[in-house]
């Protein structure tokens, strides 16, 4: 059979001389029209790479500074910088940056796809016509991953913060919402961690501190030197291997056969401890003598930084572990290390679902759909503590004070419900007992209440469409101020796709409303 053979033409001689009617091609055509529409959002992509370009410049700057001070300065020509900040920098003609247009498009992609970097997910960026015909009209390529990655990490949290702010004004023009009847419920999300055990912790956390070490030979300091800390890492990991596999009998409980385990682990690790702050403080005097230039001993103290507070929740966690095999005594989650990549994650136990190491985001869903806001704090956050503040975020967000509130039981509080009373909230419809204490019997027992209630279960498909179509569920980025940006940027993506199933909605109603009457 003869294989079919074809050849790849340019933009200007193609068929498709535009995109093809595609959820990403609308998509990307709503990320231009609101750019178009509120250009304040370039504004502020702009004035953050400038500021992310000043610190740069900020160190280069130090870095010539230093190299100038290992030989004598010319007459005249003494310029000291040492003192100037980023904002007293100016940023001159370089190389080319990418446009503020094509940092929003890539950020609101980000939140569409969950990544710009995954493997898969760069391939369908490469293959895609949509943005084969945008870069082409634009006489540009397409950028590298990383150049990518580099920008969109420029936007500041308060730069997201506008963009759903205009995206939400933006609905609310449009005639999609108004806004004004609201309803709240939290979720439990994973972090991008593994499932802690003390035992893996704190074996994960010696390896990581003898890695760190490795790196100091970059640097021109002598490396942590093996020993036995090899054999000592090799014994942890087997003994680690048995306490997971360990299982208890009829004849003997698991905690009999795991304590010698846990005795010569511990007694190991100790070793390894006691070795690594040795060999920490004789590498921390180096440090102090070492002559590097400003961006290399800014990199040099990160690294020891780690080192040094790795070493100190080694202590805290075989503290802790020896307590609770040996003496019975269990910490509370919230003082326990529970990851070592994202520190900022907790224990979260939300009703009789199954707990999760990681975040308790707040979200805000307003009538036709839209989320109209997130609070995400550390820790396993109250929701009756979240109920106020969960109703002055969405009015900041999209200027409107909601007539109505509806949540489920978890919210009720008679201070947070008296709180959005005073704000100017109409209603406040809480289910559950709780809610039904602190509700005024005639209110309980309303129509437009009971509604309230069996309409709550709506943002029910919020969560799982957010969940299992935008990632929501499953973080890729770790600490908090990065995870708030990843599910930012996610509840954008899923606002403009929510707008534009409303709007196709109305266009067909609209379209089957004028087939009736021609009829």
């Amino acid at each position: 059979m003869a294989t079919m053979e074809y050849t790849l033409k340019n933009l200007n001689s193609n068929l498709f001389l535009h995109t093809s009617d595609t959820e990403l091609s609308k998509f990307c055509a709503e990320v231009f029209l609101l750019g178009k529409k509120y250009p304040e959002i370039y504004q502020r992509i702009e004035a953050d790479q400038d500021t992310r370009a000043k610190l740069k410049k900020q160190l280069r700057q130090l870095d010539r500074q230093y190299i100038s001070n290992q030989t004598p300065d010319f007459p005249g020509l003494d310029y000291d910088i040492s003192n100037l900040s980023p904002e007293e920098l100016d940023l001159k003609t370089g190389r080319p940056r990418m446009m503020p247009e094509l940092v929003f498009l890539f950020t609101c992609l980000r939140g569409y796809y969950g990544s710009v970097t995954d493997r898969y997910i760069c391939d369908r960026l490469l293959d895609s016509m949509t943005l084969y015909v945008v870069f082409g009209n634009l006489n540009l390529k397409m950028p590298a991953p990383t150049t990518i990655l580099e920008n969109i990490n420029c936007l500041s949290r308060d730069t997201r913060d506008l963009i759903l702010k205009c995206q939400l004004e933006d609905i609310m023009n449009s005639g999609l919402d108004d806004f004004t009847y609201v309803l709240f419920d939290s979720t439990a999300v994973n972090a991008s961690s593994c499932w802690p055990t003390d035992a893996g912790i704190a074996y994960r956390l010696l390896n990581r501190v003898y890695v760190y070490g490795k790196k100091l030979e970059d640097f021109g300091i002598s490396s942590i030197q093996k020993f036995y800390l090899l054999d000592w890492l090799k014994q942890l990991k087997q003994l680690l291997f048995k306490i997971n596999n360990t299982h208890g009998t009829k004849k003997c409980s698991k905690k009999k056969k795991i304590m010698p385990l846990y005795q010569d682990f511990l007694k190991t690790a100790h070793k390894a401890y006691e070795y690594l702050v040795r060999i920490f403080e004789l590498r921390s005097v180096d440090i102090k003598d070492i002559d590097l230039c400003p961006s290399l001993m800014l990199q040099l103290k990160k690294v020891h930084g780690h080192m040094e507070d790795d070493l100190r929740t080694i202590s805290r966690v075989l503290y802790y572990t020896e307590d609770r095999i040996f003496n019975d005594v269990v910490l509370l989650s919230a003082e326990k290390i529970l990851s070592l990549s994202d520190v900022t994650a907790a224990f979260i136990n939300k009703g009789q679902r199954n707990p999760v190491i990681g975040y308790k985001p707040q979200l805000a869903q307003s009538g036709n759909g839209f989320v109209t806001g997130m609070l995400l704090e550390q820790g396993n956050t109250s929701d009756s503590a979240s109920l106020f503040p969960l109703a002055h975020l969405h009015a900041d967000n999209t200027g409107v004070i909601p007539a109505f509130i509806s949540a489920d039981d978890g919210y009720s509080s008679g201070p947070g419900r008296g709180e959005c009373l005073v704000f100017g909230v109409k209603d406040v419809c809480l289910s559950g007992s709780k809610g039904k204490k602190i509700t005024p019997e005639e209110l309980w027992t309303s129509e437009e209440y009971i509604s309230g209630r069996r309409k709550r279960s709506a943002i029910e498909s919020l969560m799982f469409t957010l969940k299992y179509v935008f990632e929501f569920g499953q973080l890729r980025r770790r600490g908090l101020e990065n995870t708030r940006a990843e599910m930012t940027e996610e509840i954008i993506a899923y606002n403009f796709r929510r707008k534009i199933l409303l709007q196709e909605q109305l266009q067909k109603e609209k379209a089957e409303g004028q087939i009736k009457k021609s009829a």
